[in-house]
């Protein structure tokens, strides 16, 4: 092997080394927030003050909605800017609107349900 050809494979690993300290740097966020999350609901049970009803899942719907509803209208938008016809950011706005659709009709069914349950006890 050439000094060359040594060169030349090294620039390719350099070339990765982004990409892949990006992917590593993804993965170390995303189990740090997973730890942290865990140790926070281990140390709400050791307290005694740990009521899984207090978490909303609904949270997600919320969050998942607003990132689809922001990347399809970027995706719509930077499209049409561009003078071509859009086609999978609508995909995206509509499953973003559907979502955030979603969690106000189940949000308003569960404030509906709650005056309810407090006048029978």
């Amino acid at each position: 092997m050439s000094l060359l050809q040594i060169g030349l494979a090294l620039d390719d690993a350099l070339f990765l080394l982004p990409f892949l300290t990006l992917v590593f740097a993804v993965v170390v966020l995303t189990g740090g927030i997973v730890y942290l999350e865990h140790r926070k609901e281990m140390a709400l049970i050791e307290a005694g003050m740990y009521d899984p009803e207090a978490a909303d899942p609904r949270a997600w719907v919320l969050g998942g909605g607003l990132v689809a509803l922001a990347l399809g209208l970027a995706d719509v938008t930077t499209t049409l800017l561009a003078g071509g016809v859009p086609q999978e950011g609508i995909a995206a706005t509509f499953v973003g609107l559907a979502a955030l659709a979603y969690y106000f009709y189940k949000r308003r069914a569960s404030e509906r349900r709650a005056p309810d349950s407090a006048s029978r006890s």
